[in-house]
């Protein structure tokens, strides 16, 4: 569980937590509009998405430890290949490409299917605890970046991202290589520390509907989930993605890595605090819904902070709410097609749930140019989150009364 947090915390911090400070940094040093500052992370997680259903299939098909150390060190090279970028097109070939790869494999769908391996009565729990890492992420990434390697050391955004890299390559992937074991059976253990029988393993294991790809897209749970999950994470992306620029907007310039990460802890335990809900018999369609509502809310609410304290404070609201979409849509496809079946399903979803989360963000500066402001663009987001709302109660799981 500690290695799954691990992973996830740097994996998500390198490339995402990180640019919200750093972008800061390349609107000024590379004269880009406010779109094009914007765009780098979309394009990023749009290549990502297309690998997506591949990098399911490989996780179902091979050991989970060398998909991710081959993701370890095509990331770390990508990275350290940043700081041989002199242009805007560089260095968005080198972002959306091979660290779009790299991220891809060292990911939390990765890092999800490995948990799922360990846990099965406890999965929600589980998954709710190692999604913490993209949350922990949040907070540590943006202060280090900016209070510590930019203001501290000097560090040039170029020589950031080379340290990054380094580190990953010298220290984090070999110790993934070291730590990460794929089945509790390598160890003598067993899934949720439960002895069973090979008979009973094996029924286990038999055990629910072996989802292949045709199947999947005929079934309107999985368009349903990847639709509520993608205008769910679309607003989330967008606002982390303008909000150090709302900052910067407001004069809070020097305070924008403490705004943006505020986020971050109220997530972390809106993670765990729901994975643990829904394996107690809270209904998944509730827990999705208070998720919604408060993220929206958050988002309503930034529109009229006055100060850079309350705008940490709504931020810490956002979060909590937007900070269980990960455990709860990893949850939920566990659930509807099973541990044999989730990298499969979620792969398979994560493209769609990609174009609508990496299209948020330019739309958003989009409507930032038009208007000059975020008011229009930031009510945008909250009617996503609503039709997401709408869309939730739709799903049918198999145990659910049929109504008549």
């Amino acid at each position: 569980m500690v290695i799954a947090i691990a992973i996830d915390f740097f994996s998500v911090g390198f490339a995402f937590q990180s640019y919200s400070v750093i972008q800061i940094q390349i609107e000024n040093e590379l004269q880009l509009s406010r779109f094009m500052t914007t765009l780098t992370l979309p394009i990023f997680m749009l290549c990502s998405a297309l690998l997506y259903p591949v990098i399911g299939k490989l996780l179902d098909s091979f050991s989970t430890r060398d998909v991710l150390c081959v993701g370890g060190l095509i990331y770390a090279f990508s990275l350290i290949s940043l700081y041989f970028t002199n242009t805007y097109l560089s260095f968005i070939l080198v972002f959306s490409l091979p660290i779009a790869l790299g991220a891809g494999l060292l990911g939390n769908l990765s890092t999800s299917k490995l948990v799922s391996n360990w846990f099965n009565q406890k999965t929600g729990r589980a998954l709710g605890i190692a999604a913490v890492g993209v949350s922990f992420a949040g907070f540590i990434f943006p202060l280090v970046t900016q209070y510590f390697l930019m203001d501290t050391l000097g560090f040039t955004w170029r020589e950031v991202y080379l340290a990054f890299g380094i580190l990953l390559l010298i220290v984090i992937t070999p110790a993934i290589w070291l730590s990460v074991i794929d089945h509790p059976e390598k160890v003598g253990q067993y899934v949720d520390g439960i002895s069973i029988s090979e008979e009973e393993k094996e029924e286990a294991e038999a055990e629910g509907q072996d989802w292949q790809i045709a199947s999947l897209l005929r079934d309107k749970n999985f368009w349903i989930l990847s639709f509520v999950f993608a205008l769910q994470f679309a607003a989330m992306f967008s606002i982390l993605s303008h909000i150090t620029l709302f900052a910067k907007d407001m004069g809070w310039a020097s305070q924008a890595a403490f705004i943006f990460s505020m986020y971050a802890i109220p997530a972390m335990i809106s993670k765990v605090l729901f994975g643990w809900l829904v394996e107690n018999k809270l209904n998944p369609k509730v827990a999705v819904s208070i998720s919604l509502i408060l993220q929206g809310i958050g988002i309503i609410l930034i529109l009229y902070s006055n100060t850079p304290y309350q705008l940490a404070f709504v931020m810490a609201i956002f979060g909590f709410g937007g900070g269980a979409a990960l455990p709860l849509s990893n949850i939920l496809f566990a659930r509807i097609y099973t541990p044999r079946s989730f990298g499969r399903s979620r792969g398979l979803a994560q493209p769609l749930i990609a174009v609508f989360q990496a299209s948020g963000a330019p739309i958003v500066a989009l409507m930032y140019q038009a208007y000059g402001n975020y008011n229009l663009a930031f009510w945008y987001l909250t009617v996503l989150l609503l039709l997401a709302l709408a869309l939730v109660w739709i799903l049918k799981f198999e145990d659910e009364p049929v109504k008549n």
